[in-house]
């Protein structure tokens, strides 16, 4: 060997056919744990997807929620099963497609009691929910106050004008209640509502009111006619008078009286009218 020559020497390593895992066993693969993290998620979304399914027919498809009773309070003059029958039409309407109003969670009762209104003319109708099937309904029936006689018909009507159509008058009922005839040409209904000024109808509650007091000025009709500012009453003793819409009811009957007792007597065959329009001035149609 020369001198100042490095020698460097050269080992063979030997080959080891083994495979090796040479991973760090404190730590783990990233790619693995997001991969896990992305399944856990998924079934995570499936399972709160099954729950709102379970939810949803719960709700709105199975029959827990289906409406099959009806409960009616308030009813005097018509049937319950006319009301109930209207309402559970109503149940196979739709609500939000493909569902229909039989759920109670979809049922409009808005809708109904507007309905109910329009074709029943109550004064007043409220509709409740009650869970889980039933429907409670509360109703307000317009109280009868007199009958309207139009063109051979007879209608209840209330104090308002109101004309009441679900029930036929008796003929008992027309002499319990005040009868008012319409004798002009046109019908004045419209739309279940009497086209009257009401200062008619509240005179002849007044009328109604100072007859009541004397035997002889019992009322048997109230007559409209095309007569301005007019209201013709026939009185049970056969006399008609004309009284002025505009003039004080009480000075008018207390005339009437004045001229039955004073001037007609008995003689009411012979008497067409007694005309109390013109103040203190009393005219005497004779037949």
């Amino acid at each position: 060997m020369k001198a100042g020559k490095r020698v460097i020497k050269r080992y063979k390593i030997k080959k080891d056919y083994q495979i090796k895992n040479l991973k760090n066993p404190f730590f783990r693969s990233r790619h693995n744990n997001k991969k896990k993290r992305t399944i856990g998620i998924s079934y995570y979304v499936v399972g709160i997807f099954i729950i709102f399914l379970f939810i949803l027919y719960g709700l709105f498809i199975s029959p827990l929620f289906t409406i099959n009773e009806i409960k009616i309070k308030g009813l005097g003059r018509l049937p319950e099963s006319a009301i109930s029958q209207r309402l559970f039409e109503q149940t196979n309407k739709k609500s939000i497609w493909p569902l229909t109003q039989k759920n109670i969670l979809l049922f409009k009762t808005q809708d109904a009691e507007l309905d109910l209104l329009a074709n029943f003319n109550f004064s007043k109708i409220k509709i409740r929910k009650n869970l889980l099937h039933t429907l409670s309904v509360e109703i307000e029936e317009r109280p009868y106050a007199f009958i309207w006689q139009e063109k051979g018909q007879n209608y209840y009507s209330d104090s308002k004008g109101f004309i009441i159509k679900d029930s036929v008058v008796s003929p008992d009922d027309l002499k319990k209640f005040p009868v008012i005839e319409n004798q002009t040409p046109e019908s004045l209904i419209e739309n279940d509502y009497l086209k009257l000024d009401p200062s008619y109808l509240a005179f002849i509650f007044s009328i109604k009111n100072e007859s009541e007091k004397d035997p002889v000025t019992a009322v048997n009709k109230f007559i409209i006619s095309q007569e301005v500012n007019t209201i013709k009453v026939s009185f049970q003793n056969g006399l008609l008078a004309y009284f002025n819409v505009k003039d004080d009811v009480a000075k008018q009957i207390y005339n009437f009286l004045v001229v039955k007792r004073e001037k007609i007597k008995d003689n009411i065959a012979s008497v067409n009218y007694v005309d109390l329009r013109y103040g203190d001035k009393v005219y005497i149609g004779n037949k």
